[in-house]
């Protein structure tokens, strides 16, 4: 038997502002600890109260800008993680009339992993800061780079902490290159 790969979808319309989501993305709210992200506690909230970083959200307006005015959509990789998952999203971003955008998020892969205490949002914080990329969800350690969360986690010790860092989402030039190059592709192959 096959099993249809579930694709998670919202709508914003041309300022932004959540007007739909499936009952879809709504259960992978409530299965990931955000039950309060009810259909009436989200619609009519810019989807930028929901994008963590500024780095991440100035990526997303450039690529709602290109959408509504170059091409018909973007697709772009990104992980969603959970604390045990690793989560290989593929998100394609789709012009509709009226400026309005519909965000269709596939999973195309789905990892086991050890518990990352970093990504798990109900451990207590402390004081210091992690910064972590919005898009591929490797953790920057400035003496070795950017790191899968089970090696930073294990450099740093955070596996026996009683309270992990804060984090700080960016973008890691690796996926801003990506990004930069996607757009540009997208713009050349799929122009009207």
């Amino acid at each position: 038997m096959v099993t249809a790969t579930p694709i998670y979808r919202y709508r914003v319309d041309a300022a932004d502002a959540l007007i739909w989501v499936d009952d879809l993305w709504l259960a992978f709210a409530r299965e990931n600890g955000a039950a309060d992200l009810t259909e009436q506690a989200v619609l009519g909230r810019t989807l930028w109260e929901f994008i963590m970083g500024e780095e991440t959200r100035h990526l997303y307006r450039a690529i709602h800008a290109r959408v509504r005015t170059h091409v018909k959509s973007v697709v772009l990789p990104f992980r969603c993680d959970s604390p045990t998952l690793q989560r290989h999203m593929r998100l394609t971003i789709t012009r509709e009339t009226m400026g309005h955008l519909r965000y269709d998020s596939m999973l195309v892969r789905v990892v086991p992993q050890d518990e990352q205490p970093l990504l798990n949002p109900r451990r207590p914080r402390s004081l210091s800061v992690v910064t972590m990329c919005s898009c591929c969800k490797r953790a920057l350690l400035e003496s070795a780079g950017w790191l899968e969360a089970e090696d930073f986690t294990a450099r740093l010790g955070l596996f026996n902490c009683e309270k992990v860092p804060q984090i700080r989402h960016t973008l890691c030039p690796d996926c801003i290159h990506a990004a930069v190059n996607d757009l540009s592709a997208e713009a050349t192959s799929f122009g009207e």
